[in-house]
C-alpha cells in the first residue's frame, strides 16, 4: 500500500529529531572532554632556583603533606621546580643530619631561597658536673668525632628519612653507653611499616618493625656510629631510640544506664454526696532506661622502637644487610608506646 503524505511527513520529522539528538550528544561529549584536556595541558612553569643554607651541605626535600621526598640536591646549589601556574607554590625542607631542619615555601617569582638550620643536636653531649672524669673525657672525644665524621660531612646520611634529636653518654652501672634518639619522618617505612605495626603477635611485630626500621636507614646510622665507637674501646653499648609521636583514633560504642527526673503537676478528685472535691499538687517522677553512647578515644600506639646493641657486635662494614642481620641477631629490641616516655620533638618550627 502506498505511504500517505502524512506518514512521510511523520517519518521525516522523526529522522530530523534523531539527527538533532545525535548531534547534541556528540557536542556534549566534546564539551565534557574540554576541561579534562585543559587540565592535562595546563601550562607548567619550569624555574631553576638557587637554594642555600647556613651551614651549607643541607639536602633539599620536597614536602607534600606529611610526606618528605629527598630531591638529592645539596646546598648551595640550583634546583629545578615545576609550578602549575604563576600563583602556585611548593614547600621544601632543608635538612642536614645533626641539625634541625627548616621548611621553606618556594614561589615562581623566587630567584634564591635560604634557611638557617637549627642548632646542631640541642641538648646533646651534656654531662653533669659531678660526672666521673673518664665519662667527661669520653664525652668530649665523642663530640669531636661526631662533628668530624657526621655533622660536618654533607654526604653523611644525606637522604636519611629521620633527624637527630640528641646524643648523650651515660654510665650504666659501669657500662659506658652512647645513647642516641632520632625523630622518624611521618611516612617512614611506608605501608609496610604500618602493616608490621599491627601484627597480632608481639614477637612478630617487633621483628618486622625492627627489620623495616633498619632497612630504611637505621642500619646506615649504626654503621656511621661504629666508625666513631671503634676509636673508644671503653664504649661498651650503643643505644638508638627511634620515634615519632602519634596516636590512633578509636570509636567506641557502649551502653549506659540512664535516669531522668521530671516535675509534674498532679490533679486528684474525691466524690462525696454533695460535690466533687479536687486537689492539685506537684511531684517528681523518675524514669529509668538504657541508651548507647559513641565516643572517640585517642590511644597511644607503639611508635618507639629501641635498639640496645653491644658496640663490639656491630660489624665494620657499610653494607646495610650485614649490619641489619647483626643487629637483629645480637641487639635487644623493644617497642613502647608514645605515651610511655618518647623524647619530645623540639619546639622550634619544623
Amino acid at each position: 500500500m502506498p505511504m500517505s503524505r502524512n506518514c512521510k511527513t511523520c517519518r521525516g520529522a522523526t529522522l530530523r529529531f534523531l539527527l538533532t539528538v545525535a548531534t547534541f550528544a556528540v557536542s556534549l561529549v566534546a564539551l565534557t572532554g574540554i576541561p579534562q584536556a585543559a587540565a592535562q595541558n595546563a601550562p607548567t612553569l619550569s624555574r631553576t632556583i638557587t637554594v642555600t643554607s647556613d651551614p651549607p651541605g643541607a639536602t633539599v626535600w620536597k614536602k607534600e603533606g606529611t610526606t618528605l621526598t629527598c630531591m638529592d640536591n645539596v646546598t648551595p646549589g640550583t634546583v629545578e621546580f615545576k609550578f602549575r601556574g604563576a600563583n602556585d607554590s611548593q614547600r621544601i625542607r632543608l635538612r642536614k643530619f645533626g641539625y634541625f631542619g627548616k621548611n621553606l615555601d618556594v614561589k615562581p617569582t623566587d630567584d634564591k631561597v635560604n634557611a638557617a638550620l637549627g642548632d646542631p643536636a640541642v641538648g646533646s653531649f651534656l654531662v653533669s658536673d659531678d660526672a666521673k672524669p673518664e665519662l667527661k673525657q669520653l664525652n668530649d672525644g665523642l663530640e669531636k668525632e661526631f662533628q668530624k665524621t657526621i655533622f660536618a660531612d654533607p654526604e653523611a646520611l644525606r637522604c636519611a628519612p629521620f633527624e637527630l634529636h640528641d646524643v648523650h653518654v651515660l654510665d650504666d652501672e659501669g657500662d659506658l653507653t652512647l645513647g642516641m634518639s632520632v625523630i622518624l619522618d611521618r611516612s617512614f617505612g611506608g605501608p609496610a611499616f604500618r602493616v608490621a605495626g599491627h601484627k597480632p603477635s608481639p614477637d612478630e611485630r617487633r621483628q618486622k618493625m625492627a627489620q623495616i626500621t633498619l632497612e630504611n636507614g637505621i642500619a646506615d646510622l649504626l654503621a656511621h656510629i661504629h666508625r666513631i665507637a671503634a676509636k673508644f674501646p671503653n664504649l661498651k653499648v650503643i643505644t638508638v631510640v627511634c620515634f615519632y609521636p602519634t596516636t590512633e583514633a578509636f570509636l567506641e560504642t557502649r551502653t549506659i544506664n540512664t535516669m531522668s527526673r521530671q516535675l509534674v503537676v498532679v490533679s486528684t478528685g474525691r466524690f462525696n454526696t454533695n460535690a466533687i472535691t479536687r486537689t492539685t499538687g506537684q511531684e517528681w517522677r523518675t524514669t529509668y532506661g538504657r541508651s548507647e553512647i559513641t565516643e572517640v578515644e585517642d590511644r597511644a600506639v607503639e611508635t618507639i622502637i629501641k635498639f640496645v646493641m653491644p658496640a663490639a657486635q656491630i660489624p665494620d662494614t657499610t653494607d646495610k644487610k650485614t649490619v641489619t642481620d647483626a643487629v637483629l641477631a645480637n641487639a635487644r629490641i623493644s617497642l613502647t608506646k608514645s605515651s610511655d616516655g618518647a623524647p619530645k620533638p623540639p619546639s622550634s618550627p619544623r
